[in-house]
């Protein structure tokens, strides 16, 4: 629809992945503007909004156990925030916690995506607009590979890996990382994860979006990026029921 290739790449990312952390995540890394960024927030918050509100009743009423239920909120719905209120209004209405807990595992295996997709758009862009030799190979060198990967991401797949490990660790032998009990896992784990994280590190880059965001060039695109926004959420639903059907008849 002759959308600016940025702008698709940040709404492909927040439609398929994680919402406005993947956006956010995506834009710096290829040098998205503030309108671009702007417009691909705006996107995934209004369309997973809709699927937050609606999708737990949808799913209850085609859906006969907790593993799909929650398998389909955490592939359907955009943002992990989503997911997570989406699986809570579900478990408080029909009284299913299994569900946030199949939900909340389901989309944030999805969200490890980020760590392969962030380089691969930042060089392919870079690649488009000649920040890369033409003589290069259509393949990034392993130097190349390591321009572009943001350091944001060699934190995320760093703290998921301590976090896995942890856990692993305290199921097996009672300790997590030989250094804490269960009790004090699950503080730390909630003060970094949780309140510093994600009410405060990711709540401040939410509001620098915002700020940064002016209603005047967001006038200036106009519907098309809401009607690829639209047709992104409706794939992504449609695929996310039909992979938890397949997966949940074939493995449960």
């Amino acid at each position: 629809m002759g959308l600016p290739p940025k702008m698709s790449s940040l709404i492909a990312a927040g439609t398929s992945i994680c919402g406005v952390t993947a956006i956010t995540a995506v834009a710096p890394a290829i040098k998205a503007n503030q309108q671009e960024t702007g417009f691909a927030i705006a996107n995934v918050v209004a369309f997973g909004t809709i699927g937050m509100l609606t999708y737990p009743y949808l799913a209850h009423s085609i859906m006969t156990s907790s593993h799909q239920i929650g398998m389909f909120l955490g592939l359907a719905i955009h943002d992990t925030s989503q997911v997570i209120g989406s699986a809570l209004t579900y478990a408080t209405v029909y009284g299913d916690e299994e569900v946030l807990k199949v939900a909340a595992i389901t989309k944030l295996s999805r969200n490890l995506f980020l760590a392969g997709v962030i380089p691969g758009l930042a060089y392919m862009t870079a690649k488009r607009e000649g920040a890369v030799k033409a003589s290069s190979s259509l393949l990034p060198s392993a130097a190349e590979i390591k321009k572009y990967i943001p350091g944001f991401v060699i934190g995320f797949v760093g703290m998921s890996a301590l976090r896995t490990a942890g856990d692993i660790s305290l199921e097996n032998y009672g300790s997590a990382l030989g250094l804490m009990d269960g009790d004090q896992w699950k503080w730390a784990t909630s003060v970094v994860g949780s309140e510093i994280g994600s009410h405060y590190l990711l709540g401040t880059a939410m509001a620098a979006v915002g700020l940064g965001t002016s209603a005047s060039a967001l006038k200036g695109v106009g519907y098309k990026p809401f009607v690829v926004g639209l047709a992104g959420a409706g794939v992504v639903g449609v695929t996310g029921f039909t992979t938890t059907m397949i997966l949940t008849t074939l493995f449960l």
